[in-house]
């Protein structure tokens, strides 16, 4: 497995986030029991690990099978993230500046391009399998950026459609789930939408009006 800005990743280190609240006493007992043990003696003392707060620890990518293995026989709750084991300050700025971030990149886009990654990036949202935090997040994720972009390029035509987009994403964000992603979607449209007129005026195309250019776009997604 290779990273970007990264020698070929030959050690890591995998933190699990887990949550014990749907279950009973009994399941929580047998469970703490078998990874922590009553006097230091339970699987993770066996093994070199961090507890970093309550429900997270972090551990050897190498003892990752063994480790999940408790956890799925009392059917715990739990995430995990990857993690680069690097203590010094100074290699872990290199590698954070070496990391490609796709959403900083886009601010550096024309409006088509941008309003063209904006769009992409909410059908993904939209039409993907997310839980309410996770949405909650990928949303915060779009508008932070377009909030960027527009700030740094408050004179282009489509800065105010930006804007608004933004501005709806706010105003959909406590809703349910379902609902935001269905929204989302009609965000998608429409800034689909504005983005062929914007370009349609912006060739100087005078032949074609714009409700003719859309509803030939329409016709051709059919």
């Amino acid at each position: 497995m290779g990273i970007k800005g990264c020698e070929r990743l030959t050690d890591a280190n995998v933190i699990i986030v887990y949550n014990l609240s749907n279950q009973d006493s009994s399941t929580k007992t047998r469970f703490h029991d078998e990874l922590y043990g009553r006097h230091k003696n339970g699987i993770l003392f066996k093994i070199p690990h961090k507890k970093l707060i309550k429900g997270v620890i972090e551990i050897p990518q190498r003892d990752l099978q063994e480790i999940k293995s408790v956890f799925d026989r009392h059917r715990v709750d739990y995430e995990l993230r990857i993690t680069v084991p690097v203590k010094e300050h100074d290699q872990i700025v290199r590698i954070v500046e070496e990391i490609e971030d796709p959403y900083e990149k886009a601010l550096e886009f024309n409006s088509l391009d941008f309003s063209g990654f904006v769009t992409e990036r909410l059908g993904e949202i939209g039409n993907k399998s997310l839980k309410p935090d996770e949405l909650a997040d990928e949303m915060l994720t779009v508008r932070s950026t377009v909030q960027k972009w527009v700030s740094r390029h408050e004179d282009d035509p489509l800065a105010d459609v930006l804007a608004y987009m933004s501005k709806a994403l706010k105003d959909n964000q406590s809703l349910e789930p379902n609902t935001t992603k269905r929204n989302i979607l009609r965000l998608a449209e429409s800034l689909k939408n504005w983005t062929v007129g914007y370009h349609v005026l912006q060739e100087g195309k005078d032949s074609e009006s714009l409700g003719e250019v859309l509803k030939k776009y329409r016709m051709k997604k059919k």
